[in-house]
C-alpha cells in the first residue's frame, strides 16, 4: 500500500468517526506527524500505526481499501509528469490503461480540459478544470486551497485554470489564484518530485502573468526564482519556457539584444532536448537488436 493510500484511509476514518487530528493525535504522535501521515508526506512507525488504528472507537482493522489505487495514482502521477515536460506523446498507452481501470473521477475531466487548453475559446476548457477544484472544496480565486491535499494533476488543473484566464485577459483574478497556490505549495514543505517540477512550472506562470501585466520587474524576479529551483533540482528541460518569458520582459523594456539572446538561448535548448530524446530512442531500438 502506499503513503499516499495509507494515509488517506486514516483520514477517510478519522472524519467517519467526527475526530479531529488533535483527537487522534493525542497521546500518538503530534498534529504536525499526523497531518503528513494523511497527506502521504510520511509513513507511520508500526507501534504509530497501531495505536492510530486502536483510536477508531473500537475499530480492530482498516475497511479494505480499492486494489486499483495504487495503480492509479501512478498512472495519473506519470501521465501529468509527461505533460509537464512536453512528452504528452507518451501519455496514449498510459490514458488507455486508465481507462480499463473504470475509475470514475475528475481525472479524465483535467485531460479532457487540458487537450482543450489550445483552443481559442478556452471557457468550456475553464469550467471543466473549475468543477475539479470545487470538487476539492477549492474557488477559483484559490479560497479553501489551506484545506486540500492535491493531487499532482489537481494542482497542475489549477495552474492550467489561471493560464486560461490570463490568456481570456482576466489576468487579475490568474494572479490571484496562483498567488494562493505558490503560497500554499511553499507551505506545504511538499516539493520534492514532480511538485517541486510543478512549482517551478507554477513561478514561470506568475512570471508570465506579470509580464502581461507591463511589469516586467516582477516578471524577472519570478524567472530568476525558477531558473533557481530549476538549477537545484536538475530540471534543465524547463529552461525553455523560461527564457521566453525573459525575452518578453526583456522586449517590454526595450532590450533587443537581450531578447534576442534569450530567444536563441531558448530556441538552442529546445533543439538540444528533441535532440537527446532521438538519442535515447536510437539507443533503445539498437539495444533491443542487439538482444535478437
Amino acid at each position: 500500500m502506499s503513503d499516499y493510500c495509507m494515509g488517506e484511509i486514516i483520514k477517510k476514518n478519522r472524519k467517519r468517526h467526527n475526530l479531529t487530528q488533535e483527537d487522534l493525535a493525542f497521546g500518538i504522535c503530534s498534529v504536525s506527524t499526523l497531518s503528513r501521515i494523511e497527506n502521504g508526506l510520511e509513513t507511520p512507525e508500526r507501534a504509530t500505526f497501531e495505536r492510530i488504528v486502536a483510536r477508531f472507537r473500537g475499530i480492530k482493522e482498516l475497511p479494505e481499501y480499492d486494489a486499483t489505487e495504487d495503480e492509479a495514482y501512478r498512472l495519473r502521477y506519470v501521465a501529468v509528469r509527461n505533460i509537464i515536460r512536453g512528452q504528452e506523446e507518451k501519455n496514449g498507452f498510459l490514458l488507455d490503461e486508465y481507462a480499463t481501470l473504470g475509475r470514475k473521477d475528475s481525472f479524465t475531466d483535467y485531460i479532457r480540459a487540458r487537450d482543450g487548453a489550445d483552443a481559442a475559446d478556452k471557457n468550456e476548457s475553464i469550467e471543466i478544470l473549475k468543477s475539479i477544484l470545487e470538487k476539492k472544496g477549492i474557488d477559483g480565486d484559490g479560497s479553501g486551497l489551506e484545506y486540500a491535499v492535491l493531487e499532482p494533476y489537481e494542482a497542475h488543473a489549477f495552474i492550467l485554470c489561471a493560464k486560461n484566464l490570463r490568456e481570456k485577459r482576466e489576468s487579475e483574478k490568474a494572479e490571484k489564484a496562483l498567488n494562493a497556490l505558490r503560497k500554499s505549495l511553499e507551505e506545504s514543505y511538499n516539493l520534492a518530485g514532480i511538485y517541486g517540477e510543478l512549482y517551478i512550472e507554477l513561478l514561470t506562470e506568475c512570471a508570465d502573468i506579470a509580464v502581461t501585466n507591463g511589469n516586467s520587474e516582477a516578471g524577472l524576479a519570478a524567472c530568476a526564482l525558477a531558473l533557481e529551483e530549476i538549477e537545484r533540482r536538475g530540471k534543465s528541460f524547463q529552461k525553455k519556457k523560461v527564457f521566453d518569458i525573459k525575452a518578453k520582459a526583456y522586449k517590454l523594456d526595450g532590450k533587443t539584444e537581450l531578447e534576442c539572446e534569450c530567444r536563441n538561448y531558448a530556441h538552442a535548448l529546445a533543439e538540444l532536448i528533441k535532440s537527446c530524446a532521438g538519442e535515447r530512442k536510437k539507443a533503445t531500438s539498437v539495444s533491443m537488436f542487439n538482444y535478437t
